[in-house]
């Protein structure tokens, strides 16, 4: 199959999309991946892997992971989801998305091999499959592999070697229509891409969560490593608190594959260097037409914390203007209340737009609502992210915040064509 750009690449994607509705859920099974990888040769028994899951942090973990690994002079492979500003973020080499030509390329090859499938694959376990694929193709040294949703029946654990590393982030309420209701529950399904003999880290957290880990670990021989969170180096004083604390999870696994796999020891400088690495939609600041514009997408209460927290420690005395939008069924109820905290004016949109789901916006009005309960009223809802950016432009103030969903990012970096 021939692929000529990413825009034809997105169409071909597009039939996969709508077996993700159909399939998330009470069908969510690694069943249907299992044959699709043995189709493809199950590269993912070829890759050294590094496995992160959690509820907040995990995609900022895994680029540290890989920026760690390359910095060590290891050719490393990374798969996150979902993507921000472009579909080939899907498969990154040693610190970039592989190229337009070269994912259509192997795309179109991979469909070809894909008609042979017994089973149709969601968006999401194609092109996780897909990356997987690709990066045995590229003999990487190392794979560091970002969880869709949950864990234990998540497609991403198909990499289940003994020699599997696996960092656990900070585990919150998210998803809970998919993965429980309660806090030992979403562990429960985090901790599961834990396999026999993998090592495992993470921070002590709540001790029911903890029970569910330990109990798990203890179950499969897993070596459990907490961290203590104390920083490598206080040079890092720049970075979001909560940044810092996902690079330091990923130094931490990084100090023990020094260790194992014989890597080299990383000068403070070159630390530094991997702690500098813009990871998209993550307390990203621009300057815009005179503007500071600070984009995070920031969509549940724990990560809407650390997001206000981080920004409040650069910006103390600045209450900003805000454009929001929430993907429909998150929790705005608690999301709200730690925005009209620290904003000024607030902006409410909406955006339309399909990755491993066909997604849609809270209604603004909805959202309007909760913020009038929470006793901020000065509000505007705009349909149409592109006015609502125009109008965040508009306004007088020099710092203005874009949060709420990567999705609402996606969208406007797109549109907007946004350029330091």
């Amino acid at each position: 199959m021939t692929i000529r750009n990413l825009q034809e690449a997105e169409a071909a994607l597009l039939p996969y999309v709508p077996a993700v509705k159909r399939l998330t859920g009470k069908h969510t099974t690694l069943d249907r991946i299992r044959p699709l990888m043995d189709l493809l040769g199950n590269p993912q028994n070829s890759l050294k892997v590094v496995h992160i899951a959690g509820t907040s942090g995990k995609t900022s973990t895994a680029y540290y992971m890989a920026a760690l690994l390359a910095a060590a002079g290891k050719h490393v492979g990374l798969t996150v989801s979902p993507h921000v500003d472009s579909i080939t973020e899907r498969i990154q080499i040693d610190g970039q998305p592989i190229s337009e030509t070269d994912f259509c390329d192997e795309l179109g090859t991979f469909l070809e091999i894909l008609k042979r499938a017994g089973q149709k694959p969601s968006y999401f376990e194609l092109l996780y499959a897909f990356a997987l694929w690709v990066l045995a193709r590229r003999n990487v040294d190392y794979a560091v592999i970002e969880t869709g949703v949950g864990g234990l029946h998540d497609a991403t654990n198909v990499a289940n070697r003994a020699d599997k590393v696996c960092a656990i982030t900070d585990i919150g309420l998210d998803h809970t229509h998919l993965l429980g209701s309660t806090l030992p529950e979403i562990a429960a399904q985090k901790i599961g891409i834990v396999h026999e003999g993998n090592q495992v880290f993470m921070y002590e957290q709540a001790g029911d969560i903890m029970a569910v880990v330990r109990q798990w670990t203890d179950q499969h021989h897993a070596p459990l490593h907490v961290v203590d969170g104390q920083a490598e180096s206080d040079d890092s004083e720049t970075m979001p608190d909560y940044q810092r604390r996902n690079w330091q999870l990923a130094y931490e696994v990084y100090g023990y594959l020094r260790e194992r796999d014989a890597l080299q020891h990383l000068t403070s400088q070159v630390l530094a260097k991997t702690r500098q690495i813009r990871i998209p939609g993550r307390m990203d600041i621009r300057q815009i037409n005179g503007k500071t514009i600070i984009m995070d997408g920031a969509h549940n209460a724990q990560k809407m914390a650390a997001f206000i927290d981080s920004f409040r420690r650069l910006y103390p005395d600045v209450k900003p203007p805000l454009m929001m939008a929430l993907k429909e069924g998150k929790e705005y109820q608690k999301v709200v209340p730690l925005l009209a905290a620290v904003a000024s004016r607030v902006i409410l949109t909406t955006f339309s737009t399909s990755q491993d789901l066909p997604v849609k916006s809270t209604n603004p009005e909805v959202l309007a609502e909760a913020f009038r309960t929470a006793g901020f009223t000065n509000i505007e809802t705009i349909t149409g992210h592109q006015a609502a950016f125009r109008a965040l432009m508009a306004t007088p103030d020099e710092v203005c915040l874009i949060t709420g969903s990567f999705y609402l990012l996606s969208q406007i970096r797109n549109n907007e064509h946004l350029d330091d």
